[in-house]
């Protein structure tokens, strides 16, 4: 199993000719997950940056194409595996909101924490996660309560990620805000 670098990860996204929305909110989702990544391994906490910041670049390579709902980010994982990266597909599998109220796809491990945190914060632009979130049921009104419901364990993943990193919220936000700002390194 392998791990793409940086440059491997964007061809693979360029690969499906991404729409310029998913192209910004991936290359943003990367930079914040990587930079939570980094925080955790900061304060000496066991994380693959370069895995979170490739699954994160790629966790949305079948957005276009699935509408079924609940294949979101299993069609991902499971393309991922195909090209020889399994090692993301977790991550991958268990980024999209709705993993966070289904105990068999909840985000397990930092890695996955990190992309699914990130996702929850970067839409077009780096936002709060109700601001997101409103912004998702607005697009997905079917799903409006579930994507209500998730509302509490994103924030709570979060709390989470913030704790190991040891760093306040507020601090984490900071952080993850000034990672999307920066654009790319």
């Amino acid at each position: 199993m392998a791990v793409p670098d940086r440059a491997t990860a964007r061809r693979v996204l360029a690969s499906i000719s991404p729409p310029a929305w998913l192209a910004t909110h991936s290359e943003g989702v990367a930079r914040v997950a990587g930079a939570a990544a980094r925080a955790l391994a900061d304060n000496g906490v066991e994380v693959d940056v370069a895995l979170v910041e490739a699954a994160a670049l790629l966790h949305d390579i079948d957005k276009v194409e699935v509408r079924a709902a609940g294949r979101h980010g299993l069609v991902a994982a499971e393309r991922l595996t195909e090209l020889g990266y399994a090692e993301l597909a977790d991550a991958v599998a268990s980024h999209p909101i709705t993993c966070l109220l289904e105990t068999a796809r909840f985000p397990r491990g930092w890695e996955a924490i990190c992309v699914s945190v990130a996702d929850r914060r970067v839409g077009q632009t780096f936002v709060a996660i109700d601001q997101r979130l409103d912004a998702m049921t607005a697009r997905h009104p079917a799903h409006a309560s579930q994507i209500q419901a998730a509302w509490r364990p994103a924030d709570a993943l979060e709390a989470e990620l913030a704790d190991a990193a040891g760093l306040s919220r507020e601090t984490l936000e900071e952080l993850l805000r000034a990672a999307w700002a920066d654009g790319d390194r």
